[in-house]
């Protein structure tokens, strides 16, 4: 069975909708190409998809997708809200993704080891580590709607929890996916819209801006 099978969608659950809400990019819309997209599992047992995009300028951007929650939490692609089943925002993401590429769901893809660099905590250097390739979505062309994000750094406490230091850093996140032939989301491919407009929305909304997600330290 594909690592991948048990993210299947159900009708009863809210799908992705559309909303505006250095090295580093400044926000926009760019072409890009998937240059890697493997499976990667936290301690907790969640589950990522972690993928390299290339842009056509030939910029790299990586994005880790969080598909599932962690073990304890049933290793789910969904959470519950007041009583109302809601998608991972990375669930949705990586889905998405599979979908505005290669028109099937990430659940449907099923994935070969191949050897990628990775980052390994007790090398603290990026080290040849098998991976679980998906294979389908390397070489796909894609839309990346990019944020430029101010977040806070953090420190991990004695705890295991982390804290805002009171400083920032700029970082790169994917905030929308768009399909490279028609500027497509997968909300308006599923409405059967007649043309492409949420693209500009949210050109209109983020492009050249920083959104400024940090809270500063607290007490």
């Amino acid at each position: 069975m594909s690592l991948l099978a048990n993210l299947s969608t159900d009708s009863n659950i809210q799908d992705e909708t559309d909303s505006v809400g250095s090295s580093l990019l400044d926000s926009g819309t760019y072409k890009a190409t998937v240059a890697t997209a493997y499976i990667d599992k936290a301690s907790s047992g969640a589950l990522a998809l972690v993928c390299t995009f290339k842009t056509d300028a030939g910029k790299e951007v990586r994005q880790t997708f969080w598909m599932t929650s962690g073990t304890a939490k049933g290793g789910k692609n969904y959470y519950e809200k007041d009583g109302e089943k809601k998608y991972l925002p990375g669930f949705i993401m990586a889905n998405s993704l599979a979908l505005l590429t290669v028109g099937k769901e990430i659940s449907a893809l099923d994935t070969e080891t191949k050897v990628v660099k990775k980052y390994s905590k007790d090398a603290k250097a990026e080290v040849p580590t098998k991976v679980e390739m998906v294979m389908d979505l390397v070489g796909q062309e894609i839309i990346l709607g990019l944020l430029r994000q101010t977040v806070d750094k953090t420190i991990k406490t004695d705890d295991g929890s982390y804290v805002a230091t009171g400083e920032t850093r700029d970082e790169n996140e994917v905030d929308k996916l768009f399909r490279a032939r028609d500027n497509m989301t997968t909300a308006e491919i599923r409405a059967q819209a007649d043309e492409a407009n949420f693209i500009n929305t949210w050109n209109k909304k983020w492009s050249g801006q920083v959104k400024n997600k940090s809270k500063g330290a607290t007490d």
